[in-house]
């Protein structure tokens, strides 16, 4: 995978209510070449960034958590780590999230069920590449 800007993979946090989606899709991304944290709600995602400090490089965020307001984590992330790339994963559907304002239109947005090949070729896009010196050519 050509990403760089920090050490490692890139890392990509998860939360998901449901524990065997969270698991599949933590599964599948980790084969492909993620560092993958994950959580099952708001507080638990919240501890996880707090004790990575901005390096979370993407988060998958479910908009449909128990007890939460839809789309409330996202923005919490988004206001402490401006940099970091937010994905959508939900069940709920595209147009319904649009027409609520739960979403921006540019926002990637993939409903469940997800393919994994589709998930992870989300991620890659939205990460930065790493420069090829002109000597490698």
């Amino acid at each position: 995978m050509p990403y760089s800007p920090h050490s490692g993979q890139p890392v990509v946090l998860i939360v998901e209510d449901d524990e065997d989606v969270r698991d599949l899709v933590a599964h599948s991304l980790g084969r492909r070449g993620f560092e993958v944290l994950a959580a099952a709600d708001n507080s638990g995602a919240e501890a996880i960034c707090r004790e990575r400090a901005g390096r979370i490089d993407i988060l998958i965020a479910d908009l449909s958590l128990p007890g939460e307001v839809p789309g409330e984590l996202a923005r919490w992330v988004a206001s402490i780590y401006p940099s970091i790339k937010i994905v959508y994963l939900s069940g709920i559907p595209r147009h319904v999230a649009l027409s609520s304002g739960l979403v921006q239109a540019t926002a990637p947005y993939l409903e469940k069920p997800v393919n994994p090949e589709v998930l992870a070729g989300t991620l890659t896009s939205l990460l930065p590449r790493a420069k090829v010196a002109s000597d490698d050519w």
